[in-house]
């Protein structure tokens, strides 16, 4: 198009846009444009995540025009609109066509500036922690000895960068199929949606008769784990007894499709005739007693040379193996007595064998084996000329244009390839046979005839065998056609990323990533390619510095796959998914003097902490698993623990003794607390167990089954009421019997903490999206919900109804003045990583805090909690005054 007319028609669109009548026939013109390609085009193009072409998102005008599939006010140029003129899309095969009408209609959009409509509403982030409620949801709705078999797939990256419901159809299909096709179970079973949007998908391991040893092989190469501090994720990794209990979808199908995870997944053995074996083949009987059937031809599009087919019945249906060959040299063989010899890799000059079945079997390089799986779909081995396995095939005899480097790997290479099962291919010895009879004796002829029955006899068992897969493929919601989806979704994995996708990868926005990589010279040295207009990431690079991102970004901490610990005795998962062996904090309770520090760590230990001298004073020995919650008695003489051993146990601090031992719960013993005289323990756990008990005897007082996933509890220092944080819940017990009093939520995000005035009175949640609330004592609804930390409340303390201390996962500790809500009185940021416990000293002056790597920091808050300023500085290191960092005074 001239660019005269190009003119004309941006200006016909500045005036659409400029009248108010105009713009009316705009929205016109949109509805139209978007209901041909909705009759036409979209079938094929969006529909149940269908992508020929690799476009599916074809009623999604933005991204037509952003993609460049149209040229705006320029119909001549728009790929779209020439391939609609020209009768190409949809094909010639479609009955129904587009009328003249209709596509005059696609036109005009086009030409009168290809209009998006109306602008799509601000997608919602989903963030990593919805990711893990979901999950956890989803685990409560199950029995506890179910959660253990359960994995997780996660969509939400894509989501947040902006894909469309068919796009991301288009990877559900891809991870059915990949799924399914890794499996030895006898049915097609579908990963499950367990979030409204679908980017949540649940598996069951027994679906696809894997265990901890396949999910494990798979968390080995898994670059993305990041183990997240809260209390979702760690319940989440109980439950399901793994530390990374669900990894990205778009990965998972990128990588299992490719070997060796490929192979390992699928449980293969190094050998394709192990393999055999399992399909109860015996492939030397088969061609020896002419259970065959072989198909050999040139010019097959994979190998440069000849080719053999070869099928064989197995225990779930059919197994076809290929013989594969060099390409023979420009001298074609040796002169013998003064002929020359045929060279043994044509197979219309020897195609008896392999070497061991015929007197002159041909000379095979390598091949393929293609096999059903007792669920109907396929799985493929590459081997090589003496039947042991090869991640790729060689070069020399195969290729695949559509991989990088054009080598045909096991797995999505042969999935590419094999969109329909077996391809249909002709055979040409038998022909052969008949043409040149004189070239083989009668024997080698009878023998070739029956192993060769000729090309329509072959057709019709790969016919048969292409039904049966499309059968079994069309359950997990994918389609046989040429753009399959699991290689397709492999090539999007596989492209670089642009700034909007880099940002929906590690949960941000596109400009909340530019800045912080404007922030960061480590940032900037990896990605400032990101920085300019259409800059982009190789994929590698991406992954190479994805350990810099995570610590750069404090994402969380990255997973190791080295340090997985023994498994169970069933094989179903981790014995303790939460045990670490670098003795970290979980848990601190100070006494009231701030001087010592009960410490409870992922590597098994209890600690009495020096806090002064930064030394353990002795350690507290009995757990035989990570130790997740810790309580002091209110005279500070006792301390109780509770441990992923299904334990609370409680030591004399004078001697270091274990003095009682409740063994009654049955998983993560994630809460404990004392009782006001000391005499009681009270217990949560990840069992669903809440109970009181005697500490003298370890006799229950009362124990209530069936609360979910409990999180937090808490003793009201009078004696009347027990809080447990449950299901997203805050439940009111009566301390003395248990009995239910009053339920606040459910919650957005699960409580992780819980604190109770002095009084009795007031008490208080922190959740893991941040929030804290208040409750005054037979009130329903919160008096005060605090906001500001930027990850899971893991310490809250009340002083009074008025003041609040909280600690949290964002490294920052904040003082409350519940009369100002908007902001805190003030934040103490000096702690580098999360904190796990605060508390107010009993000198009233001072806070104390302590984080993850135990360090103990105290604060001087008596100047913060007088006359407060009309605008509440963000931090502590405002004009106001830095907070004391001097060694505090001993009360």
């Amino acid at each position: 198009m001239s660019g005269r007319t190009f003119s004309i028609a941006a200006a016909l669109a500045l005036t659409l846009v400029a009248s108010p009548a105009l713009a009316a026939d705009n929205k016109e013109l949109v509805a139209n444009a978007q209901a041909v390609l909705k009759a036409h085009c979209y079938r094929c193009h969006g529909q149940d995540g269908a992508v020929e072409g690799g476009v599916n998102y074809v009623t999604d005008l933005a991204k037509l025009v952003g993609r460049k599939k149209v040229v705006a006010g320029d119909p001549a140029a728009s790929r779209l609109f020439k391939r609609i003129d020209d009768g190409t899309m949809p094909p010639p095969g479609e009955k129904v066509r587009p009328t003249t009408e209709e596509i005059e209609a696609v036109k005009k959009w086009i030409a009168a500036g290809a209009s998006t409509g109306d602008a799509a509403p601000t997608r919602t982030l989903v963030t990593t922690g919805d990711v893990y409620n979901h999950i956890l949801a989803d685990l409560e709705t199950m029995d506890r000895r179910t959660r253990r078999f359960q994995r997780y797939f996660t969509l939400a990256h894509l989501h947040n960068a902006g894909l469309s419901d068919e796009e991301l159809q288009t990877y559900r299909n891809a991870l059915n199929k990949l799924t399914n096709s890794l499996s030895w179970g006898s049915k097609v079973v579908n990963p499950v949606a367990v979030d409204p949007l679908k980017t949540v998908l649940r598996i069951d391991l027994r679906w696809y008769v894997w265990d901890a040893t396949v999910w494990n092989r798979i968390l080995q190469e898994y670059p993305y784990g990041v183990l997240e501090d809260t209390t979702a994720a760690r319940a989440a990794s109980v439950g399901t007894l793994t530390k990374v209990p669900v990894i990205r979808a778009d990965w998972f199908v990128a990588t299992a499709s490719r070997a060796p995870l490929y192979y390992d997944v699928l449980q293969l053995p190094a050998s394709v005739t192990e393999v055999e074996k399992l399909l109860r083949v015996d492939a030397v009987a088969n061609i020896q007693q002419e259970r065959v059937e072989r198909a050999a031809f040139n010019g097959s599009g994979i190998s440069r040379f000849n080719r053999i087919l070869e099928r064989h019945d197995s225990a779930h249906g059919m197994y076809w193996r290929t013989y594969d060959f060099d390409e023979p040299p420009a001298n074609l063989g040796d002169r013998l007595n003064g002929n020359l010899v045929p060279d043994p890799r044509n197979v219309f000059a020897f195609p008896l064998g392999p070497a061991g079945l015929a007197e002159f079997p041909f000379k095979h390089a390598g091949g393929e084996a293609i096999f059903a799986l007792p669920n109907g779909l396929h799985a493929y081995y590459i081997m090589n000329a003496n039947n042991n396995r090869l991640d790729k095939a060689p070069q020399a005899i195969v290729s695949d244009p559509k991989r990088p480097d054009r080598a045909v790997e096991a797995g999505v290479s042969c999935m590419s390839c094999h969109v329909t099962g077996i391809i249909p291919k002709a055979d040409q010895v038998f022909d052969h046979l008949a043409k040149n009879p004189k070239a083989f004796t009668r024997a080698e002829g009878d023998l070739i005839k029956a192993l060769y029955p000729g090309k329509d006899a072959v057709i019709k068992s790969m016919e048969d065998d292409a039904k049966n897969y499309a059968v079994a493929v069309a359950k997990t919601g994918a389609r046989v056609s040429k753009y399959e989806a699991v290689s397709t979704i492999t090539l999007k994995y596989e492209a670089d990323l642009d700034l909007e996708t880099a940002a929906a990868e590690v949960g941000l926005t596109p400009n909340q990533l530019r800045e912080k990589i404007d922030t960061s010279e480590t940032l900037r040295k990896h990605f400032g390619a990101l920085r300019a207009a259409g800059g982009t990431v190789s994929r590698q690079i991406w992954l190479q510095a994805f350990g810099d991102l995570t610590r750069e970004l404090r994402l969380g901490t990255l997973f190791l796959a080295s340090l997985n610990g023994p498994t169970t005795a069933d094989n179903t998962g981790e014995l303790d998914p939460l045990e670490s062996r670098d003795g970290t904090a979980n848990q601190m309770a100070f006494t009231a003097d701030g001087l010592r520090a009960v410490v409870a760590s992922s590597d098994r230990s209890v600690r009495l902490w020096d806090v002064e001298g930064r030394r353990a004073v002795k350690p507290l020995v009995g757990h035989t698993a990570s130790v997740w919650s810790v309580a002091l008695s209110a005279d500070g003489k006792f301390a109780i623990s509770g441990s992923m051993d299904g334990t609370a146990r409680v030591w004399d601090l004078n001697t270091g003794q274990q003095v009682q031992k409740y063994a009654e719960h049955s998983g993560l013993v994630s809460a404990v607390a004392f009782n006001p005289n000391g005499k009681w323990g009270v217990s949560g756990g990840f069992d669903g167990v809440v109970a009181a008990w005697k500490v003298a005897t370890g006799e229950e007082l009362w124990r209530l089954e069936k609360q979910g996933t409990v999180t937090a509890v808490a003793v009201d220092p009078t004696g009347a009421h027990v809080f447990v944080a449950a299901n997203r819940s805050v439940h009111v017990l009566e301390l003395a019997t248990g009995k239910l009093v009053r339920t606040h939520g459910k919650f957005p995000a699960p409580v992780v903490s819980l604190g109770v005035s002095p009084n009795g009175k007031w008490y208080a949640a922190g959740s893991d999206d941040g929030t804290t609330r208040v409750w005054k004592l037979g009130e329903t609804a919160a008096d005060f919900t605090l906001t500001g930390h930027t990850g899971p409340v893991r310490s809250v303390v009340i002083k009074d109804g008025k003041w609040v201390l909280t600690g949290g996962a964002d490294g920052t500790v904040r003082l409350w003045d519940t009369a100002v809500k908007a902001a805190p009185a003030a934040v103490f940021g000096k702690h580098g990583h999360p904190v796990v416990s605060a508390a107010f000293l009993a000198n009233g002056t001072q806070t104390i805090s302590g984080d993850r790597e135990l360090t103990v920091l105290p604060w001087k808050v008596d100047k913060f909690m007088g006359p407060r300023p009309m605008v509440p500085p963000e931090r502590a290191d405002h004009p106001i005054g830095p907070p004391d960092t001097i060694p505090y005074a001993k009360p």
